[in-house]
């Protein structure tokens, strides 16, 4: 029987240093199938700490806000280990959500990531009992499914600030894949 640690989600980010404003350029998310490397759009900051309390080791906002008080933020991980197909994932994700949410808009836009995997993004407007304006970039893995969410506060700022989800999905994602544990348990 495998532990609980291997069944969930691990996720560690490993940073290079940017400046001290900046905290890091880049990170790497990774889980038990499947890892990615994404970095922060011009003006945003990835931060490895403020999240983490959250379950959220990859968060990202516009310099000089904070992961408490940004007007706009970003969160990127890779789902459940039952999922590895992304229309599934997004069934499930929709279905949970509608109560809160609402009926998404889906596909709202698509592309390609940096090294090739084919992305889409559904927007999730605020509504009377969820006042987050929201869209979520889906990234269809290897045995995995990525996400990167963006959260604003208001309309203004997702206006404003929507367009980077698009810029780390386009410039900056890359699937790297596991290396296999050579150590026998």
């Amino acid at each position: 029987m495998k532990s609980p640690f291997v069944i969930c989600i691990l996720f560690l980010l490993i940073c290079a240093r940017g400046s001290a404003q900046e905290n890091f350029r880049g990170g790497i998310v990774y889980g038990p199938k499947a890892a990615f490397n994404i970095s922060a759009p011009e003006g945003w900051v990835l931060d490895n700490e403020s999240g983490a309390e959250q379950g959220l080791p990859c968060v990202l906002y516009p310099k000089g806000e904070s992961w408490a008080e940004a007007r706009t933020v970003m969160y990127a991980k890779i789902a459940s280990t039952q999922f590895e197909d992304v229309n599934a994932f997004v069934a499930m994700a929709i279905k949970d959500m509608k109560a809160k949410h609402g009926t998404p808009k889906e596909k709202i836009a698509s592309g390609k990531t940096k090294d090739g995997h084919d992305y889409f993004i559904n927007e999730y407007p605020a509504t009377k009992t969820y006042s987050q304006w929201e869209r979520v970039g889906y990234v269809h893995l290897p045995h995995a499914v990525a996400y990167i969410v963006l959260s604003s506060r208001n309309h203004a700022s997702y206006k404003k600030d929507s367009g980077a989800l698009e810029d780390v999905l386009k410039n900056t994602f890359v699937y790297l894949e596991p290396k296999k544990d050579d150590k026998a348990h």
